[in-house]
């Protein structure tokens, strides 16, 4: 007997993902779909990335309206592949439910901890991804308006009263977390109450390397993000027993040498894009697709391919002259680099028996000491400091 019903649910994109929500369904109901065409576009705290048909069929039911997050698994769709009878459909539905109310809620790091993800309101709001990038850029979130459309969907005129609103009486509502900040606090406040972290400091001399690579390549910016990327490269090749992430309880390798970065995004969250390894890769290359990566980032439109595993995140905040800070390790990774402004310092010369001034960089090693201890980060980032000085 073939097969009469196709199930789609709520994918499962990376290990750490729990939830996904809705932004766009690409098709309509009673539409045909072929196998592998692009259905739904689901945002998780990461990415934004499309999902494919798994078979060809047509779309007969939409159970879950764009805008809602619902936890992985949950079924959100119907494809039938053959000619039926609406009790037949309904039949299908319940049984799917059925199955789904039998699996428990997945669990979080912080499921015993007391969060802002826990506190805020988590219910599903109804709301185009149009709306909520208006609201965005207005500084409101979804959980400020009462929607007024059918089901409590929230509809441009919602929005504009409560702009209005806030613009009037700007201290009269508080800002609630949006989905995507929830989630990053929760992972955040876990990794707070389960990771043992440790901190190491090093200055790095960084005058001649970025004099180098800029006479090399004069148009070149984000010299230090490249400079660093490049360096922690080295080093895990040279420290490949620190190159892991965790699983559950366990570590597993990290095939590649690859480099996360912290991104803050326009809605006040943050993403931690990974810029995968090619070893033969000149640097304006690496340049060009490090600006990429960094550019869907801040837009919310990550790909699969951005969230490669990694063992190590590059936290850069030079840029606003930070000198130096310890940003924290988010599981499963293992480190995280903190980096501050590049400085000029006066430095002991040996030879000249006196103190010259030097473009220095002050760099932070956050450790997971499940994992990682003093000695290896020392030696990591002597590693990170022999490529960068050489």
């Amino acid at each position: 007997m073939s097969k009469q019903f196709e199930a789609v649910t709520i994918p499962k994109w990376g290990i750490e993902m729990t939830h996904g929500r809705i932004v766009a369904w690409r098709y309509s109901e009673g539409e045909q779909i072929a196998a592998g065409a692009e259905l739904v576009d689901i945002e998780t705290d990461k990415i934004v990335n499309s999902f494919e048909a798994r078979v060809a069929g047509s779309l007969v039911k939409i159970l879950v309206p764009e805008g809602e997050e619902l936890p992985v698994g949950t079924l959100i769709g119907v494809l039938a592949m053959t000619d039926f009878q609406p009790a037949e459909l309904e039949a299908f539905i319940a049984k799917q439910k059925l199955a789904e109310a039998a699996v428990p809620e997945p669990a979080t790091m912080a499921q015993n901890v007391e969060s802002p993800a826990s506190l805020a309101n988590t219910a599903p709001i109804k709301i185009s991804p149009a709306l909520r990038r208006k609201l965005e850029k207005a500084g409101l979130s979804a959980a400020d308006v009462t929607g007024t459309g059918h089901d409590g969907r929230i509809l441009k005129e919602d929005i504009d009263r409560a702009v209005a609103s806030a613009a009037s009486d700007p201290g009269a509502s508080g800002k609630a977390l949006s989905p995507t900040q929830s989630r990053v606090a929760q992972t955040l406040v876990g990794a707070q109450n389960t990771v043992p972290l440790f901190h190491l400091q090093r200055r790095l001399d960084v005058g001649q390397a970025i004099a180098a690579l800029k006479r090399e390549n004069p148009n070149l910016k984000s010299v230090i993000t490249l400079l660093l990327i490049k360096g922690l490269r080295a080093a895990l090749a040279r420290h490949p027993e620190l190159n892991v992430e965790f699983q559950g309880d366990t570590v597993r390798p990290v095939p590649t040498f690859n480099v996360a970065l912290a991104v803050s995004r326009s809605d006040g969250a943050v993403s931690a894009p990974v810029v995968g390894d090619e070893p033969d890769e000149a640097v304006p290359q690496l340049a060009q697709r490090v600006a990429e990566i960094v550019d869907r980032a801040r837009q919310g439109k990550l790909t699969a391919s951005d969230q490669l595993p990694a063992a190590i995140t590059i936290s850069n905040l030079g840029m606003y002259d930070v000198t130096a800070f310890t940003a924290m390790v988010t599981p499963p990774q293992v480190m995280v680099l903190s980096v501050g402004m590049v400085q000029t310092q006066p430095i002991w010369n040996e030879d000249l028996q006196a103190f010259v001034p030097k473009e220095c960089l002050d760099v932070t090693l956050g450790c997971d000491h499940r994992w990682v201890n003093g000695a290896q980060g020392a030696q990591f980032l002597k590693a990170l400091a022999d490529f960068v000085q050489s």
